[in-house]
């Protein structure tokens, strides 16, 4: 739509009004206080509202609208928005005078991830002279594609001097990858391109296809990437690399996994060593993992301890209570706890240890994980009842009953249930019938969203059990949306379920917390908060230009005192930190949610996030991403950066307390 020339002079001159508005307040406000937040142009924010609404109506117009930053930034907003009906309306900006409209079509296109628009960018594509632009097609074709796609990335042949066009393929490649569509050819595609003489980045790119498809076997190529390993100098490429072995099952891989945790690496490449050799088989590993159990480092003692407990055995099940008692780090040690009870034959003594330090444990998470660790034992399930339905705290009521879930899932369940129906004791499946029940019509959050996947599965037979749903239905209708949403979408499932039916389609509404542009237009890009934790502080700065309602929110929650008391609730080695649940067991939050923001950011060590339940269900949660993680890039909001602090928030364990923010 082109604009009259004496409507281009009005926008003009409130342009420049703004900015005589900005200097007159620079004294009020500080010098530079909002310059080059784009929110300052009313079009801009209209744009973003649309996109915030899912308004693809209006949103469209936009898109033939005659200022490219505006056709630019319509054409991203579909990135979040995602609807189909955009495609054809996209497909069209391929061909815009602009670069970066073009750039952001691609994208959004690829986050759209409709099938029809793969022929549309392979001719893009083709006709297409900005390497930039190419590269973004490159990459939208692997969140789209099908395998004609895959086939027409595999064959590039780049050189050294296409850097853009090789990440764009390294992309693609992994983007396919991350979806489960993967070839021969694309595999033997991605090996070539982590060869020493390739590009760093495109390195590091291609490795997220080896530790991120599903369905690929590394066997073949295990000597090449050992060779790529020792060569290799960049930590994010090298750790990748160090987890890709758990995708090969040759002795060669064993023997050099083992050797690089006799090395002094850094303890992130360890802790992807440690998952590769958690593949082999339990004799070949279990030495190094009894050693790395006593690692002075949390993360590498943490991810040893998780390999037992999935996978210990009975022969070694005193050993694990033995070695438990001499460890001080209070998850490792309650982790070996767990896994002695749940393998060894007289569980009696081991239960009762357990129960007596969850008696004098004043950590309450530590608290929650020993009552968690009971599930090794069916029988102590009157205990763990008695503490989920008499305490008052989350973490402990949460981890209690996905104690109970894991109860009645086990394979003593039946065993145990056989030796008490004979004598006279009851029917057990009938007793955790009751709990469950009890679980739902307690209206707890997190007590539902614990026990409804149990409901769901149907080889557990609830559906012979309950008379009907309705107390799973009254129990949905006093759900508090959108803050209980992940509690309401389980019952509908379970409701379904049960009743033989098939579940709909989640579409319940969960935004009412509509952006604040007023406040938006105040913050400065160069925002930064600092996070005070017990264990120091992580300054991230703030992105508003990319994640408005996300920073805006943040910053309003924090001044409302919202995070007092808040504790890291949620810790996964080289994965994440999480906080921000008022309840402090993951499942809590206000009563409002935000919707998804996504951009052309890509998540990296230390990157601010929002947690979500499903897209548009973000709220308070937050996470700092531990290292480079691709597969959340456009499926969780980024909203920040880690600037200052990072070696502390890699020292953060669950149970950590927030301390406080200070905003500057």
């Amino acid at each position: 739509m082109k604009r009259p020339y004496y409507l281009l002079l009005i926008l003009m001159s409130l342009l420049s009004c703004n900015t005589d508005f900005k200097k007159n307040n620079d004294n009020n406000a500080g010098s530079d206080k909002i310059e080059n937040n784009q929110f300052t142009d009313p079009i801009v924010q209209k744009i973003y509202t649309a996109q915030d609404q899912r308004n693809t109506t209006e949103l469209l117009g936009y898109l033939s609208n005659s200022y490219p930053e505006y056709r630019q930034m319509a054409a991203m907003a579909f990135a979040s928005v995602q609807d189909s009906l955009a495609v054809m309306p996209l497909v069209r900006l391929l061909t815009d005078e602009n670069e970066e409209v073009r750039i952001a079509t691609a994208y959004s296109l690829g986050q759209i991830g409709h099938l029809s628009a793969e022929t549309s960018l392979i001719d893009a594509y083709q006709n297409e002279n900005s390497q930039k632009v190419k590269k973004s097609i490159l990459e939208a074709l692997g969140r789209c594609g099908s395998e004609k796609g895959l086939q027409f990335l595999s064959n590039f042949t780049f050189s050294q001097g296409e850097l853009t066009l090789l990440e764009g393929q390294a992309w693609g490649l992994s983007r396919y990858g991350m979806r489960g569509i993967t070839s021969r050819q694309a595999t033997q595609k991605v090996i070539s391109l982590v060869h020493p003489d390739i590009p760093e980045r495109v390195r590091f790119i291609s490795t997220n296809y080896l530790i991120r498809a599903r369905n690929i076997n590394l066997s073949p190529y295990s000597t090449d990437l050992q060779k790529a390993f020792s060569k290799e100098g960049f930590i994010y490429t090298r750790m990748n690399l160090a987890l890709s072995f758990r995708k090969t099952s040759t002795t060669g891989a064993l023997k050099f996994l083992k050797q690089v945790m006799l090395i002094d690496y850094d303890y992130r490449i360890k802790v992807n060593a440690l998952l590769a050799l958690s593949v082999f088989s339990y004799d070949n590993v279990s030495d190094v993992m009894f050693k790395e159990l006593q690692n002075e480092n949390s993360n590498i003692a943490l991810t040893a301890s998780l390999f037992f407990l999935k996978k210990g055995i009975a022969e070694d099940a005193q050993k694990y209570y033995e070695v438990a008692k001499k460890i001080t780090n209070w998850e490792v040690r309650t982790n070996m706890f767990a896994t002695s009870l749940k393998y060894i034959d007289q569980k009696e003594e081991i239960s009762n240890a357990i129960i007596s330090g969850y008696k004098i444990a004043e950590n309450q998470y530590e608290k929650a994980s020993l009552l968690h660790s009971l599930a090794g034992d069916p029988r102590n399930y009157k205990f763990v009842e008695s503490q989920v339905f008499s305490k008052n705290d989350y973490i402990i009521k949460t981890e209690g009953m996905r104690a109970l879930v894991e109860m009645r899932r086990s394979s003593l369940f039946e065993q145990i249930n056989r030796t008490g129906i004979a004598n006279n004791e009851g029917d057990l499946r009938e007793e955790f019938g009751l709990i469950f029940k009890k679980a739902i019509n307690s209206n707890d959050a997190g007590l539902i969203t614990e026990t409804t996947p149990i409901l769901i599965d149907s080889s557990e037979h609830f559906r012979e059990i309950y008379d009907n749903t309705y107390f799973m239905t009254q129990a949905k209708n006093n759900c508090s949306l959108p803050r209980d949403i992940e509690a309401f979408n389980a019952l509908e499932e379970a409701i379904a379920a049960i009743n033989g039916e098939k579940d709909g389609e989640k579409n319940h509404e969960a935004n009412n917390n509509p952006i604040n542009w007023k406040a938006v237009s105040k913050i400065s890009p160069t925002t930064k908060v600092t996070i005070q934790t017990s264990k120091g502080n992580i300054v991230v700065q703030l992105n508003v230009n990319e994640s408005p309602g996300a920073v805006s929110n943040f910053l309003r929650l924090i001044k409302n005192d919202f995070y007092l008391n808040n504790f890291v609730h949620r810790v996964v080695p080289n994965f994440v930190m999480q906080s921000g649940c008022p309840r402090g067991d993951g499942v809590g939050g206000p009563d409002f949610s935000i919707r998804s923001e996504f951009s052309q950011m890509y998540y990296e060590e230390g990157s601010l996030g929002m947690a979500s339940a499903g897209k548009d269900t973000e709220a308070s949660q937050w996470f700092i991403t531990l290292s480079p993680t691709s597969h959340l890039d456009g499926r969780y909001t980024i909203f920040g950066l880690v600037v200052e602090g990072m070696d502390v928030a890699h020292k953060i364990e669950k149970g950590d307390a927030i301390l406080g923010f200070t905003v500057h």
